[in-house]
This record gives structure tokens, sequence and C-alpha cells, in this order.
């Protein structure tokens, strides 16, 4: 009869921790797609403002956006550089644009990222393979060559940086997810999740960016990881449907063949209770336009609402007409109409 008892028990430790390892799985089935996704799910009110852009300036589109000391950072996709702007009235305040050769200046931005603690703009000039600070008015403070190539980075303590390259480097230098002190130099390695089959890099911005953590998104494996200082902790592993795979990754130089009717996560935005992600599905036939699909995981009631539709319900004729998405903080995300020539419309999620 112990023996009995004693076998019941280790079963129910075994289901029990099959559940909780399964807990962090989130399936996303499209073809339980909605007609819409309303804001009204996940949003408690939006607001507008406009980001006036100066005279003879045309951005193409908004890449990075980030929030700091009153101000917003905003990178254009190509080469205008990084333009900011008031956070309360909109008006534009300066623009980093120091292209050159010189040491002080850029030969192209790879990332950047902002260093709320010192308050600068801090640019991977993959040009040079130079880490370069620039403080919030524009203004050249330093220059520090490192030997490793980094596709983003973000800065969440004041005497070092984290650092993204989820691609395999053939062990030529660090990948995955790795730290660095106040000279630039390799601290810790936090995630090494890269194997040979990690080639292939899609380039929108995969993290979103508080001053006390980072939120990865890890396109390889389909996970969503909290970044701090010093650790890494699984969030979740999203079970996309179709998602393209490890073996397709590996393929150098894929082909729009390769590539047609697999889905890819393009962006996503964390809050505690919900988690935003948009899907790109590849076209052979375009492979410039993006076919999105928009995922809404309720972490409350693990619950996912898929459709290829975002709905505004809240304020009408105000629906943006892109695929944008960012992330302000927990409680507030940013959509962005970048359509105009001469203003940056946002539209702040308040979230419920």
């Amino acid at each position: 009869m112990r023996r009995h008892i004693y076998l019941i028990c280790i079963l129910f430790l075994l289901t029990a921790c099959q559940k909780k390892n399964l807990s962090n799985e989130v399936n996303v089935e499209f073809s339980n797609a909605v007609s819409e996704i309303n804001y009204s799910t996940f949003v408690k009110s939006a607001e507008y403002l406009s980001l006036h852009l100066p005279d003879s300036v045309l951005i193409n589109t908004v890449e990075a956006l980030y929030f700091d000391d009153g101000k917003i950072f905003v990178k254009d996709s190509k080469r205008e550089g990084i333009f900011i702007f008031d956070e309360k009235s909109g008006q534009f305040i300066h623009r980093l644009k120091a292209y050159g050769e010189g040491p002080r200046e850029i030969k192209r931005i790879g990332s950047f990222c902002l260093d709320s603690y010192h308050k600068h703009i801090c640019i991977f000039d993959s040009g040079d393979n130079k880490i370069k600070r620039y403080d919030y008015s524009g203004n050249y403070v330093s220059s520090c060559a490192v030997d490793y190539f980094v596709l983003d980075m973000v800065q969440l303590q004041n005497d070092g940086m984290i650092c993204f390259y989820p691609v395999y480097a053939y062990q030529e230098q660090p990948s995955g997810i790795w730290s660095v002190d106040s000279l630039n130099n390799f601290r810790k390695q936090l995630y090494a999740h890269v194997t040979e089959d990690c080639k292939f890099h899609y380039f929108p911005m995969m993290y979103n960016w508080n001053d006390t953590c980072a939120y990865y998104y890890d396109r390889n494996w389909n996970e969503l990881l909290q970044v701090s200082a010093d650790t890494v902790r699984l969030l979740y592993t999203f079970n996309i449907e179709n998602a393209l795979p490890l073996s397709k990754k590996g393929i150098r130089n894929l082909s729009p063949s390769d590539l047609d009717g697999y889905n890819i996560v393009h962006h996503f935005a964390y809050s505690e209770h919900f988690i935003l992600l948009s899907v790109h599905t590849f076209n052979k036939n375009d492979m410039l336009s993006k076919n999105i699909t928009w995922i809404l995981f309720d972490q409350k009631t693990a619950t996912t609402v898929v459709s290829e539709s975002l709905r505004n319900d809240l304020v009408s004729n105000h629906d943006i007409g892109n695929n944008t998405l960012f992330y302000k903080n927990n409680s507030t995300w940013v959509r962005i109409d970048d359509s105009s020539d001469s203003i940056i419309r946002l539209e702040l999620l308040y979230l419920l």
C-alpha cells in the first residue's frame, strides 16, 4: 500500500512538472483566425501626437523609437539619421546625422540604443566596428573600437551593455546574448542558444526596453526572453503555424521560393497582461510587401486571438494603415503613421 501511494505521488509530481514545462508554450493556429482584433480588447484609451519634421527632410520609414528624459528618439530606416523630438509638443529638437570618415563621425548606423544613466545616444558604427557615444544634443562624447559585431544592443546598467547577435558566428566572435563592461570588453555570456543552422537574420529590431530589463524575441527558436543585466529568463515559446523552420534558416542566400508561404515574427510589444505580435508571411511573388497577421496573447487567461486586421474601435477615422508596432513601457505601446512628408503621427495606446 505504501508503495502504491509512493508511485501515485511520483506520477503526480511528473504530471505537475509536465504541465509546468508546457505552461510557457503558446500554440498559434492561423486556421482559427477571426475577422479582426479590436483595440478595445486590450487598449483602455488612445492618444495622438504629431512629430514635426524640419523643412526639406524626407524620412523614409521609422526603424527604431525610444523615449527618455522628455524626448522621443526616432531612427530613419536609411541614412537620414536619428531625430530627437520634444515628447510633449512633438516639436523637432535636433538631428544626429554626423556621417563621414572622421573619427567623430559615423560611417553606418548598425544599431543604436539609449544610455539613460549618462544621457547618451550609443551607436554601433558597423562601418568601422566602433561604439560611438553622443549626448542627447547630438554632441560627440567618445568612441571605442570593439572586436565583435552586434545586430542590437541595450544599456541596462550604468557600467555596461547587453549585446545581441543571434547568428552563427563560426566561433569568430560571441553569439547569442552577452554583456560587456564600460570599456565594451566581454563580461559574461548570458544566452548561447545559437547553432550552425542559425544563419538567417530578419532585420526589424526585436527587443522592448525599459530601465530595468529588455524583452527579447529570438526568431531562431520563437522564444520570448526577459533579459536583465546578468540573467536571461524564458517567458514563452510561440509555436506558430508554418513558422520558418530551422532547416531553412541554415541555408545561405535563401531564394524567394525557399521562403514562400512561411511565417516569421515581424514586431512585438510586451505588457504584464498582453503580448501583441505581428507575423509576416513570405510571398515569393512580392517579397517587398508585408503580409501581416496579428496575434494577441492574453497572459492572464492564456488565450490567443489571431487576425489579419487590427481595428481601432475606440477613435473613429484613426486607423493606422501599416504594420508598425513599438514599445514605450509595460503600459503604453506605440503605432506610427509615417506616410506624410512633414509629420510623423504617433498613436499612443494605453493598455488595459
